[in-house]
């Protein structure tokens, strides 16, 4: 009522969930099972500044086989993302 100064009727609300990652921490890599799948995901409300550097992890990883820190590693996710019907 401070911001719409015209007559108004709330019809419906809907909530909207946030989805976040089991640990909070942004996490990149090939998927496990899939490995045609890249995955470069969980960056948060942080996301502007880890993006470029989780992006650079998964950039080196796909093209010059270089590791990825193991806290960032997805493969840390190998026991729930199991292939379909598992």
């Amino acid at each position: 009522k401070q911001w719409l100064k015209i007559p108004f009727r709330i019809v419906g609300h809907r909530a909207g969930l946030r989805p976040a990652t089991l640990e909070r921490r942004p996490f990149a890599g090939l998927h496990p099972h899939y490995p045609a799948i890249g995955i470069l995901n969980g960056m948060g409300t942080k996301g502007c500044s880890l993006a470029p550097f989780f992006a650079r992890q998964l950039a080196g990883h796909l093209l010059e086989g270089e590791a990825i820190r193991p806290d960032a590693d997805v493969n840390r996710f190998q026991k729930i993302l199991r292939p379909a019907g598992q």
